[in-house]
């Protein structure tokens, strides 16, 4: 006992002692700049606030980092040392992403600067600048373009070690240019969210409106595109689009409560400047972007979840709605990008969106650990070709996975930003670095709904030093032309198939866009907008973790309940449930309504009544034969009411039902089902052989009982005659 004592104690002060010093070490590699830059470090948290200049080059005269240093312990610490160190140059980005994870003591051995001791309170920061000259400690490889790690610690002579922070720097020897022939890099900047409504008239909640105010995320986003060199390229949600600009006029957040309209909120100013700066932008000759598929469904769950195909095809569907983005944006057409979740997609997936026309997608944007590289070296271009089942090849764009990871992060946390630049611009350094004289391509994608800093977000596209020395920013469109596509990528097999949406989740979806085609054909012009309802419950924003699947099911009963609202405005008029049918025969007043506005105009429709079960009541014909189901068409006016007449009899035969169940179903002319309602009739007659029988039966009641009266008076006459016999 004892010895597992003193093993778990070991165990433990070993834990305690890796942690002091690098915490990342216990973290993932591309972490996020958060977890590289802000740890905690022990006993002390170490921020770094800034490296000036974030380039070397021969002519900088002094290397500047500034940094924060916090005592999170309870007592206080004297003499406290902190020191800039840093190491040799990385040789490939594998040994970058090493350092990354490992963070170890080793890697930084040799001292740059030192700081002057000082005492530090419990709870208390003190700034921290160090300066080195640059030149001395990095001139080494001359004519090479150079990554190099840096780290800031802090120690104490009581103590030890108390904690770090690692970063990096680059180095651009004099007349490395000439050796060098830049990457040419290319970014997809998203502007995607998640659904914030359920129908087209209705708000799931109103957190659009924080996005797209002056400091929201959508909103930073699109200010940090002042570039205007043609090397980024929007990801547009047609569905966000339509978000916005319903905010431009009232509208409605819906209620949890039964009956209850909601909330009325006034037009937001901030959506219309917001719509505004965006159509400035695309009509920069410059520009470019492309549009997910309405909602950015679920492409690769939709197709294996038989919700691709048919004329109901809700993806078709959502690919066809791309149009009512350009329509907001003034454009005529789009790139015919595809950008799938998590840019993983499977065989049929490419197969169908190739095959199909009314797709449409040319190229496809992937990540790289899908698009994986062959054994080369050096990172190889950007563009490559995949295959459909059939053969046929297609091009495909790798983003690359680690460089997305870093940008990924939160970026607005203390010293994350300045991590996360100085790591981005050691990634591409390296890239350009391991071959130096090969001309590549390089794709910067961020997450889907990524929320950078702004300054680190302008950073990204604006960094000279980076554009003049390693970088050349050029277009998409310039990264998938056959010239510069590469044979040493290899598309992998897809593994995602459990984060896509699950196929429980999308029978609610399957149920939903069906009922929502078929009422799509009641209206003179088909009206497909009641199958974005389906669209926004299959976007790809519900992948994910179980707390987002959990928020999936909650939207996905709000928005099946507003569909049905919408569905039932061409129903039965509400009111009462039940009919009265007096005698064996008479007439239904049943009254159907259009509760749409003008703007969408009369609806056509097959309506059909029967029992449940079926011949309760019949439907007499004009040769008075009973039909068991009546039918009738019917066009309905915007906003009018219809009452028909339906002429029903008890059958012939039949047994007294009081209470008797009348469906009452509503099909588009193609008899394709929109909704099923139900009313009672109760019955206060009965039949002429239900009357025939009755009366029968009344009559051998009457003969049985009058022989019984008969034979009763017989019995006591006897009684009688017997009882005198005996007195005589």
């Amino acid at each position: 006992m004892k010895a597992r004592f003193t093993a778990a104690l070991g165990a433990l002060f070993l834990l305690f002692a890796v942690t002091a010093f690098f915490p990342a070490a216990t973290a993932s590699a591309a972490g996020t700049p958060t977890a590289v830059q802000k740890q905690r470090q022990g006993i002390v948290t170490i921020v770094l606030e800034s490296i000036k200049p974030t380039i070397l080059t021969p002519k900088t005269k002094k290397l500047s980092v500034q940094a924060k240093i916090t005592n999170r312990g309870t007592r206080a610490l004297t003499g406290v040392q902190v020191q800039l160190l840093y190491g040799d140059r990385f040789g490939t980005r594998s040994q970058l992403n090493e350092f990354s994870q490992s963070q170890t003591e080793e890697s930084t051995p040799q001292t740059l600067a030192s700081a002057e001791p000082f005492d530090l309170a419990p709870g208390a920061s003190a700034p921290v600048e160090l300066k080195s000259n640059a030149v001395n400690a990095f001139a080494r490889y001359p004519g090479q373009l150079s990554v190099y790690p840096l780290a800031v610690t802090a120690s104490s002579p009581a103590t030890g070690r108390l904690g770090g922070v690692h970063t990096y720097i680059n180095y651009v020897a004099k007349d490395a240019k000439k050796s060098i022939r830049p990457t040419k890099v290319s970014f997809v900047w998203p502007l995607i969210d998640g659904p914030h409504r359920t129908t087209d008239d209705k708000f799931y909640d109103d957190g659009l409106a924080s996005l797209i105010d002056e400091s929201g995320r959508l909103s930073r986003l699109l200010s940090a595109l002042d570039t205007g060199d043609g090397s980024v390229t929007l990801a547009i949600d047609p569905g966000l689009l339509t978000d916005v600009k319903a905010m431009q006029e009232n509208y409605r957040i819906r209620s949890w409560k039964k009956d209850d309209p909601g909330e009325e909120k006034p037009r937001n100013a901030d959506a219309s400047a917001w719509l505004s700066k965006l159509k400035t932008h695309v009509k920069n000759p410059k520009s470019a972007f492309f549009l997910t598929p309405y909602g950015d469904v679920d492409s690769v769950a939709l197709v294996n979840n038989r919700l691709a195909g048919g004329q109901s095809s809700l993806l078709k569907a959502a690919y066809a709605d791309k149009k009512l983005g350009l329509d907001l944006l003034e454009k005529n057409e789009t790139y015919p990008l595809a950008w799938t979740n998590g840019g993983t997609i499977d065989q049929k997936t490419i197969d169908r969106l190739v095959a199909n026309k009314q797709l449409g997608s040319k190229v496809f944007l992937l990540s790289s650990n899908q698009l994986m590289a062959n054994s080369t070296p050096y990172t190889p271009s950007a563009a490559t070709t995949v295959q459909t089942s059939k053969g046929r090849h297609t091009t495909a764009i790798a983003f690359d996975d680690t460089i997305q990871q870093i940008i990924s992060g939160d970026t607005r946390a203390p010293g994350a930003a300045l991590g996360a630049q100085q790591r981005y611009l050691a990634e591409t350094a390296m890239i350009t670095a391991e071959a130096p004289s090969l001309s590549r391509t390089l794709v910067v994608s961020p997450d889907r709904r990524w929320n950078p800093d702004l300054a680190f977000a302008e950073s990204l596209l604006n960094h000279k030093d980076a554009r003049s020395n390693w970088l050349r920013p050029t277009s998409l469109r310039e990264i998938a032309k056959p010239a510069n596509r590469t044979s040493d990528r290899t598309y992998v097999t897809y593994t995602d198939g459990d984060r896509e949406l699950s196929r429980h989740y999308l029978e609610t979806v399957k149920a939903m866009n069906t009922q929502a085609y078929a009422f799509s054909k009641i209206f003179p012009q088909p009206d497909t907008s009641l199958q974005r309802a389906a669209m926004r419950v299959a976007s790809n924003y519900w992948r994910g973790t179980e707390k987002r699947r959990t928020a999936a099911y909650r939207y996905q009963d709000a928005a099946s309940d507003d569909h049905e609202i919408e569905v039932n405005k061409v129903s039965l008029v509400k009111g009462e449930k039940e009919r009265q049918l007096a005698g064996s025969s008479g007439v239904l007043r049943l009254t159907i309504a259009n509760d749409f506005t003008q703007d969408r105009g009369p609806v056509d429709v097959l309506i059909e009544i029967s029992t449940y079960p079926v011949r309760q009541l019949v439907f007499p014909d004009e040769e008075d034969k009973g039909q068991d189901v009546y039918r009738l068409e019917r066009t309905i006016e915007a906003g009018q009411k219809d009452t028909i007449q339906v002429p029903v009899k008890l059958p012939t035969g039949s047994s007294f039902q009081n209470k008797i169940e009348v469906e009452v179903r509503i099909y588009n002319k193609q008899y394709e089902k929109i909704n099923t309602q139900s009313v009672f009739v109760r019955t206060t007659g009965i039949s002429s052989i239900g009357l025939f029988i009755t009366v029968g039966a009344l009559a051998v009641l009457a003969v049985g009982v009058g022989f019984r009266g008969m034979r009763a008076r017989r019995r006591r006459k006897e009684e009688e005659a017997q009882h005198d016999g005996a007195a005589v």
